[in-house]
This record gives structure tokens, C-alpha cells and sequence, in this order.
């Protein structure tokens, strides 16, 4: 069975399961650094949103073997596990007063996303760009936002300057970073024998909701903190938009081979919407400085 002949069949077997009052439709939907998914919008007439349903990855699933019978159970208890309640009053949106106190940044890649970013507000980081969202929800398992467009600010009558500064100040509140230590991490992984603290120290940076944790650099003197906290400069890799992970070294000799450590890891272990960058960067504490 081809893709599209899957997507006609999941729609044809799911309505088998509503009443003609629930509608599902078929959306092509534009991830990050341009990456197209279609989403299944399973839309109940008394609420007016709906959890989106990714179909792309449940068409691997078929072709290794998962029956479609298996994939629609599937389908419909992640529908039941995040369908809302009750529908969400958007008008505030139009307000820029109610708007305010949620608007977060997040960091994506800059050449990945240049089609994006002719219709957003963004600000150049490194070889990033900082773009900006309406936070709706922050809870990992229901992350929601609305991504900001230029119309916005021309209807709201503001700058993307504006958003910045509010941005700046919201996103540590709403989304406070989380610095673990992998060696902690992997203590229930490892053999009984093996010496965690052998390992070379690692810390995973991350928000909160785990969800484009790697936003947390451009935290207001963050990086700063950390390295005075580790007592060294450090080597940063962009495991992904979600988190990064931090690595105290004592000169950047080896920044080389941590570059190419990040490309095979967004080669082999990433999806493409999950790529953040394609190689490490060094934080000079003395400096205070991030540089690629």
C-alpha cells in the first residue's frame, strides 16, 4: 500500500468509530526548518480545537509490520489521551494587553528556515535565528503555542523589538531551565559494576516542559552561571531544538570532533524538524562569550 492510499484508508477506517457529526480532515503542516507533516484534525462540533495527530511516522510503523488495525487503536487512544474538554477561548489574541505576559522565544536553525522567517519577527543568534510564540499551555504532554507572524505585529501595532523584551523576560518564568547531570541519568543504565563518575562529565540543559529546551542559552546571563558553576569553559552540542548538552573541557582543541559527533547524531538519530544545528559550539568563560 502506498502513502497516499494509506492516509484515504485511516480516515475511511476512523470514521467508522464517530458519529457524522465529527469531521476528519487531512492537513499538510509546515514543521520546524521546513520539514512537511501531514496531521489528522479529528474536530468534535462543541469544541473548537483538536490534538494534532502526526500520520507520517504511523506509515513506517505499517511497513515494518504493525497491522492497521493496531495503528488506528493507536491513533484513537492518543485522540482520547489529549482531547480537551473544552474549547479555548482565542479571542485574546487580538489583544496585545492579554497577549503580552506570553510571549516566549525559541531558537531554530537559520538556513533551514529562511522560507519561514520572510513571515515572521527574528533576530539573527550566531547561525540561529531567535523567532517568537504565544504560549497557550507548557505542560510537556499538551505543549501548545501560536507562532507570531508579521501580520500579528502590524494588527497588534507593535515592534519585533517589543516582543524581544518580553520575550526575554517571560521565557525563563514560564519555561525555567533544568540542568541535569547525565552521569545521574544513566546510574540505572549502566552495568553494577561500572564507575559512573569515570565518565566524562556531561549536563543536559533543557526547560521544563523538555519542549525546544534548547531555547534556555539565550537565558539573560545563563551560560555565565553554569560555567562559573563548573569552574571551566565548555563545549556545547545542540543535541536537538529540545536540549543541549554541555561539555567542561579546558581548551577547545577538541571542538573538531564534537562537531562531528552532532552531524552523525542528526544523521542517524534525529528527525528532520528535530535539528537544531549541525555542529558545536564553545563558551569561553573568561569571556563570557558563545561562539561557533
Amino acid at each position: 500500500m502506498n502513502y497516499q492510499d494509506f492516509l484515504s484508508t485511516i480516515i475511511t477506517k476512523l470514521k467508522e468509530h464517530f458519529d457524522d457529526t465529527v469531521s476528519l480532515e487531512l492537513q499538510t503542516v509546515t514543521k520546524n526548518n521546513g520539514t512537511l507533516l501531514d496531521a489528522l484534525i479529528i474536530m468534535n462540533p462543541d469544541i473548537n480545537i483538536s490534538p494534532t495527530i502526526f500520520l507520517n511516522p504511523y506509515y513506517h510503523r505499517y511497513l515494518s509490520g504493525i497491522t492497521m488495525e493496531d495503528i488506528c487503536d493507536d491513533i484513537l487512544k492518543t485522540y482520547e489521551a489529549h482531547r480537551p474538554s473544552e474549547s479555548i477561548d482565542i479571542t485574546f489574541f487580538t489583544d496585545f494587553e492579554q497577549v503580552k505576559e506570553r510571549i516566549i522565544f525559541k531558537l531554530v536553525s537559520y538556513e533551514k528556515n529562511k522560507e519561514l522567517l520572510e513571515k515572521v519577527p527574528y533576530f539573527r543568534f550566531l547561525d540561529f535565528a531567535i523567532i517568537f510564540n504565544c504560549l497557550l499551555n507548557a505542560d510537556s504532554e499538551d505543549y501548545a503555542t501560536i507562532l507570531i507572524y508579521n501580520s500579528h505585529l502590524n494588527y497588534w501595532g507593535v515592534t519585533a523589538n517589543t516582543l524581544f523584551s518580553y520575550a526575554k523576560h517571560n521565557t525563563p518564568l514560564l519555561l525555567p531551565y533544568q540542568l541535569n547531570n547525565m552521569a545521574d541519568l544513566l546510574k540505572d543504565m549502566l552495568p553494577d559494576d561500572a564507575d559512573s563518575e569515570a565518565l566524562q562529565p556531561m549536563y543536559i540543559l533543557s526547560n521544563s516542559g523538555k519542549v525546544n529546551g534548547a531555547t534556555c542559552i539565550l537565558y539573560d546571563g545563563l551560560l555565565s552561571q553554569i560555567a562559573e558553576r563548573l569552574k571551566s569553559d565548555f563545549i556545547l552540542l545542540p543535541s536537538s531544538i529540545h536540549e543541549v548538552i554541555l561539555v567542561p573541557v579546558d581548551q577547545c582543541e577538541e571542538l573538531c570532533a564534537f562537531s562531528s559527533m552532532v552531524t552523525e547524531v542528526n544523521e542517524t538519530q534525529l528527525t528532520d524538524e528535530e535539528i537544531l544545528s549541525d555542529h558545536a559550539y564553545y563558551y569561553e568563560r573568561s569571556k563570557g562569550v558563545l561562539a561557533m
